[in-house]
């Protein structure tokens, strides 16, 4: 099985090509907000480091969100356009939050996936620390085993702002001994409770590598119709009347 996977659900233009469980290239932007003018570059790039033909891929996986609406919008459309022009090839979405929390360095505790939202929020979604099946793989290797899905709570959007946010999520994990992870943990800090700690673990950024664990599990991954298929925006589009007068 190859797998092409693409990360555009945040300000970071991440992809990669894996073979089975083995990621053969990635490729990550350094810069922000580059998803449009990078991502087909970036494919073209790994695609020929890892030695392959676009007709060799099986599936194409997606970060399903939530996300920037508008990178999630390039990441879906390249998506499409690749299944639409080679037939054959199947659309996997994964959804980001649980991709960032099956990358976490905390097995043993509640995970708070977190990344950015607008406005000074965060988007979080809480998950235990056992893991579903990863096809291929041994229990020592994917880490401990749950026959019922990771999540608790989630997917939604934390209001930082709000008084209680804090006691909410821990209410949630069963006690504040939970772990952050994801681009939200810088902004989460800056709004914690006077005398309350935080306990932070990598990764601290999306990448399209986190994506090929959960995309090999059907209770993190599924396949969508790509004629269909929106990505999960969890907020509507950001946008701004002019203030411009019309003429006449």
């Amino acid at each position: 099985m190859i797998r092409l996977l693409l990360e555009t659900a945040t300000d970071v233009c991440s992809v990669a090509v894996a073979r089975d469980n083995e990621i053969l290239a990635a490729q990550t932007s350094s810069e922000p907000h580059r998803h449009s003018s990078h991502l087909t570059l970036y494919i073209r790039q790994i695609m020929t480091e890892a030695g392959l033909k676009m007709e060799n891929l099986n599936e194409v996986v997606l970060s399903d969100g939530p996300g920037s609406y508008t990178s999630l919008r390039v990441g879906a459309a390249t998506a499409k356009g690749l299944c639409l022009a080679l037939p054959g090839l199947k659309l996997r979405v994964v959804p980001t939050l649980t991709a960032l929390a099956w990358a976490a360095e905390a097995p043993d505790r509640p995970v708070l996936a977190t990344i950015n939202s607008r406005r000074g929020e965060a988007f979080g979604q809480l998950f235990s620390g056992a893991r579903p099946p990863v096809q291929g793989k041994t229990v020592k290797e994917q880490g401990t085993l749950s026959k019922e899905s990771p999540l608790i709570v989630g997917p939604t959007n934390i209001r930082l702002t709000e008084d209680g946010w804090f006691d909410a999520v821990a209410t949630a994990a069963g006690s504040g001994d939970f772990i952050v992870c994801g681009g939200g943990q810088d902004r989460l800090t800056e709004h914690l409770p006077a005398g309350t700690d935080l306990r932070t673990a990598a990764p601290a950024h999306c990448s399209a590598i986190y994506l090929l664990a959960p995309a090999t599990s059907p209770a993190t991954s599924r396949i969508v119709d790509v004629a269909t298929y929106e990505p999960f925006y969890l907020n509507p589009p950001f946008v701004t009347r002019s203030k411009k007068k019309l003429l006449g």
